[in-house]
């Protein structure tokens, strides 16, 4: 039995109307450096946005991770808190000498809580608001800022 064979000599055939016929191979390899680039725009862990909005690079240590000093206890009113944007965290004293660690991050659509204001946390995004203990006290976020372990010591706040 034979099979049958193709001809060298046959032409290609035309490309389509319209532009040229990219194959097969082609796409592929377009498709393969467009994941590239889009887990490249992503970004990896390890960076954290600068105050100019830029990636800026962390050491060894995660962002927010133990250890990490967040700042003075003296920079956290009473009856108000202070964002500590790199680490992610929101410190509150909602009254002298009580400090709580939560989550900056807001759990409706992830935003970073913006600002503390007349003794609440306030969402950028949707103007979700949270009490100083992270409790929702408007929407839309359904649930409250996630806690975060802090501890003073030495007039310093620490993530434990």
């Amino acid at each position: 039995m034979t099979l049958p064979t193709t001809s060298s000599t046959e032409p290609d055939p035309a490309p389509r109307a319209g532009g040229p016929a990219l194959g097969r191979r082609a796409m592929i390899a377009g498709a393969g450096v467009a994941a590239i680039g889009a887990v490249a725009a992503c970004g990896g862990g390890g960076s954290s946005t600068t105050a100019g909005g830029g990636q800026a690079q962390t050491g060894d240590a995660p962002e927010g991770s133990p250890g990490t000093v967040l700042g003075p206890a003296s920079a956290v009113p009473v009856g108000g808190g202070a964002i500590y944007a790199d680490a992610q965290v929101v410190v509150t004293q909602p009254q002298q000498g009580t400090f709580t660690g939560l989550s900056a991050i807001c759990p409706h659509q992830g935003c970073t809580v913006s600002q503390v204001t007349d003794g609440q946390i306030v969402c950028p995004c949707h103007n979700s608001r949270f009490s100083l203990d992270g409790a929702v006290v408007d929407g839309p976020a359904q649930r409250p800022l996630d806690p975060r372990q802090v501890t003073v010591a030495d007039g310093s706040i620490t993530l434990a």
